[in-house]
């Protein structure tokens, strides 16, 4: 897994269970490697002035969702409230805070769960979990739009131990994408360059090959015909 790791959870709308998909997955992860840090961000929408509380008489203030992502086992939660206008600026401000206020130790463990459609968007989540529901109930604009963009939807039962696995094969294949991207020249990336990104990563040589053909990326002057 790679750190710091952003995980937006969305639903097709209010009531498909965000919440309670949020506190299992802090729970199992928590279960799973208790050292890892864990964030947890709620974001509710207001025609107010823009804030991000951490205060925890309010954070863990009785039926919140807040509370319930901090008993759940969250080491730390934020309440971003802010109009639909404010959210780039506020998320923005929010990423800073994050990347000011935690040690590189802690940043090298650590899981951010982002609650909201919005804010998955504009905080360009890592892993996009979508929670759709009756797939015969409509999806809300603000839905459709993190639907598009889901790496991982559920509709009914899910198994915690297969979304975990999901998340890590989502992620190696987003990291080894973006170093053959970095690294490729015109389309192009030599055998050499390929087999280095493989080794780097400590995967199969044909993981490599799989995403550059994914990604229209020829792999050139191959002299041991691994790809």
């Amino acid at each position: 897994m790679i750190f710091p790791l952003i995980i937006g959870v969305g639903s097709a709308k209010s009531g498909t269970g965000k919440t309670t998909f949020i506190e299992h997955f802090i729970q199992f992860i928590k279960r799973l490697k208790n050292q890892i840090v864990i964030v947890a961000v709620k974001y509710s929408k207001t025609s107010q002035f823009m804030n991000i509380i951490t205060d925890n008489e309010i954070i863990e203030e009785s039926g919140k969702d807040t509370a319930r992502m901090k008993r759940a086992g969250a080491d730390y939660v934020y309440w971003i409230r802010a109009s639909e206008e404010e959210l780039a600026k506020v998320s923005h401000k929010l990423r800073e805070e994050i990347l000011s206020n935690f040690s590189e130790d802690d940043k090298n463990r650590m899981i951010v769960i982002l609650e909201g459609n919005s804010l998955v968007r504009f905080m360009h989540a890592d892993v996009i979990i979508f929670l759709k529901g009756n797939s015969i109930e409509q999806v809300k604009p603000s839905g459709k739009a993190i639907l598009d963009l889901a790496d991982i939807v559920i509709e009914k039962d899910y198994v915690m131990e297969e979304i975990m696995s999901e998340i890590e094969k989502i992620e190696q294949k987003k990291l080894i994408g973006n170093l053959l991207k970095e690294r490729s020249n015109d389309g192009k990336i030599t055998c050499s360059e390929a087999r280095k990104i493989a080794e780097e990563l400590r995967i199969p040589y044909i993981e490599v090959g799989r995403m550059a053909n994914e990604l229209k990326i020829k792999i050139k002057k191959c002299e041991l015909g691994c790809f």
